[in-house]
């Protein structure tokens, strides 16, 4: 939700719908969507639960959701700061 209100996207809209328009929006591609999926489930699990995830669902979110951020943030930096020179 935060990464796309960040890319402009309309706040107090569905996850569902902020999935879709970074979709829209060529943040994620197709061969994402998966594992944008994981971190969206696993999320919303841990929303409506007060039990610990286990490790690998621990590890997976948290891997996915670096990956996410720094193909969204970083990469769009740096492509910013090479293009300069």
């Amino acid at each position: 939700m935060h990464v796309a209100v960040d890319k402009k996207a309309t706040p107090g809209d569905s996850f569902e719908n902020y999935i879709n328009y970074l979709e829209r929006e060529g943040y994620i591609t197709s061969p994402m969507k998966p594992w944008v999926s994981l971190i969206r489930s696993n999320g919303n699990e841990s929303t409506h639960e007060l039990k610990s995830p286990n490790a690998s669902r621990a590890k997976s979110t948290l891997t996915f959701t670096s990956e996410l951020l720094r193909l969204i943030y970083d990469m769009e930096y740096l492509s910013n700061q090479y293009s300069k020179t």
